[in-house]
């Protein structure tokens, strides 16, 4: 990394908080959420303009969360709490790191073919997927490092974070952060 990027992400600017700090309060907001079975997921994209990435994922959990939640997601609105952060520049290809949670632990062999399922039947979606339980914070600090991403608050899909029950008060202070 350059000098003056590693300056600038340590200082900020007027606009708002610098990257690091950033990065730190997005660390600290998910390791705050309490997951039944998190599960540690990669998912690549092709480059495909018209359609963009975000409105991908939303197509993905919508498919994922019809198929894995079945009638608890059509009739009552429950959701798979999921986080997010797309990566990506110019030579590195676009793709999701995410955290989503299985409320069902006694189907993740279920829960992982629905998931790589879903992702391949969307427009966007390669057929590379990786998942892997979540066994610790590792992948916490690897999905939200500042490399790769070319704007850390551009990263996180904010209007694609679903969190469990009761969770709504961080989307909250996480708005008067950026204030």
């Amino acid at each position: 990394m350059s000098k003056n990027t590693l300056k600038n992400r340590l200082i900020g600017s007027i606009d708002g908080p610098s990257d690091v700090s950033y990065r730190l309060f997005v660390k600290d907001f998910i390791e705050d959420i309490e997951f039944s079975r998190p599960f540690a997921v990669t998912l690549t994209m092709n480059s495909v303009q018209w359609r963009s990435h975000s409105q991908n994922f939303r197509h993905f959990m919508n498919r994922l969360n019809q198929s894995f939640l079945k009638s608890g997601y059509r009739r009552y609105g429950k959701r798979l709490t999921v986080i997010p952060i797309i990566e990506g520049k110019r030579d590195v290809r676009p793709h999701y790191h995410c955290i989503i949670d299985n409320p069902f632990p006694e189907r993740d062999r279920e829960f992982v073919k629905t998931l790589k399922e879903s992702w391949n039947k969307t427009l966007l979606g390669q057929s590379k997927v990786q998942v892997e339980p979540m066994e610790s914070n590792k992948w916490i600090s690897y999905i939200t490092k500042l490399s790769s991403k070319s704007d850390i608050r551009e990263s996180v899909d904010w209007e694609n974070i679903s969190l469990p029950a009761g969770g709504g008060g961080y989307l909250n202070l996480f708005q008067i952060y950026l204030l």
